[in-house]
């Protein structure tokens, strides 16, 4: 029997969890067997930015997790997915994007911080149908 591969999310860790002060840039994901990834995106305080998916086929880990190769990384149109970027614009508030389809190595998701503060909180799931 084949293992089918899953990214499960975890109320305990989520993927990021940072202030909104200052742009962030989440961890990558490697989504190479799996057909695409979902980000439930929450956010406090009155933060003013962006959010991008960044995908990339040149990023490299190497066996124990650290980087081999930063990678050229690609700004995805909203097209590539199911709904539209969240846009913080000074309050809280959530969004969720379903990125599905893509044939990305790797993706990650930004931050990009205009004005404002507060606390970003995302968690990630993926599977095989």
């Amino acid at each position: 029997m084949s293992q089918r591969p899953l990214i499960a999310p975890n109320a305990a860790k989520p993927l990021i969890s940072a202030s909104m002060a200052t742009s962030i840039t989440g961890p990558v994901t490697i989504i190479q067997r799996i057909p695409g990834i979902s980000y439930d995106i929450t956010w406090t305080g009155n933060p003013v930015g962006t959010f991008q998916v960044q995908v990339s086929n040149s990023y490299a880990e190497n066996p124990d997790g650290t980087v081999l190769n930063a990678g050229n990384w690609t700004t995805l149109p909203t097209s590539a997915f199911t709904g539209t970027y969240p846009v913080p614009s000074g309050s809280a508030g959530n969004g969720f994007l379903d990125v599905v389809g893509t044939e990305a190595y790797a993706i990650r998701l930004t931050y990009t911080a205009t004005s404002g503060t507060g606390t970003l909180t995302v968690f990630p799931a993926a599977k095989v149908f």
